[in-house]
C-alpha cells in the first residue's frame, strides 16, 4: 500500500530542493504589493516565492561591501550613519513612509537567507535599533533599487545565478 501511495501526486504546494522557513514580518500593503510586482519583473524561472531570499541576499551583500570598506577599522557601520534613514541615503534609497498601516505575515525564506536575514537584524539592531521588519523593508528596497537599476538581457536566469550576479556586483 506504501508503494502505491508513493507515486500518487500530492496536493498543496509543491515540494522543493531545500524545505522553506517561516519567517513573520509586519508589512504593508504597498510592500506585499512591491513583491508581487517585483515577481513580475525578474527572469521567468525565478518565481514570487523567491523574491524574500533575493531581498534578503542584497542585504547581506550591501551590508558585507560596507564591512569590507571598515576592515582596516574596528566598526562595521561609518560614522556618519547615525540612524536606519541615513542608512536608506547612503545606499541612495527612498525613505520608507512610517504612517502606512503594516500587518504581520509571514514570508518563506530557506534556510540560509534565514541565518542571512539573523545577521543582518543583529547588525542593524545593535546600531540603531532595528527590527526585523525594518531590516527585510530594506532588502527589499535595495531589490527595488537594483531591478531597476539592472537590465536582464537573459530571462533564464536561475535564483542561484542571479543571486551570483547581485554578489559579483557588491562585493
Amino acid at each position: 500500500m506504501s508503494a502505491l501511495l508513493e507515486e500518487k501526486p500530492r496536493r498543496g504546494r509543491p515540494t522543493l530542493a531545500v524545505s522553506r522557513q517561516n519567517v513573520y514580518v509586519a508589512l504593508s500593503q504597498e510592500q506585499k504589493g512591491e513583491i508581487k510586482r517585483l515577481a513580475s519583473v525578474l527572469p521567468t524561472k525565478v518565481k514570487r516565492a523567491d523574491v524574500p531570499d533575493l531581498a534578503i541576499s542584497i542585504l547581506n551583500a550591501r551590508l558585507e561591501s560596507l564591512r569590507r570598506a571598515l576592515a582596516d577599522r574596528n566598526r562595521e557601520i561609518p560614522e556618519g550613519v547615525t540612524d536606519l534613514e541615513s542608512l536608506y541615503m547612503l545606499w541612495d534609497l527612498s525613505l520608507p513612509l512610517h504612517e502606512q498601516e503594516s500587518k504581520w505575515t509571514s514570508i518563506r525564506v530557506s534556510p540560509q537567507q534565514n541565518i542571512e536575514l539573523g545577521r543582518a537584524h543583529g547588525t542593524l539592531n545593535a546600531a540603531f535599533g532595528a527590527n526585523r521588519s525594518e531590516t527585510f523593508s530594506l532588502g527589499l528596497n535595495l531589490l527595488t533599487a537594483f531591478l531597476e537599476a539592472a537590465e536582464f538581457h537573459e530571462t533564464s536566469l536561475s535564483l542561484s545565478e542571479l543571486r551570483q550576479k547581485i554578489i559579483d556586483l557588491y562585493l
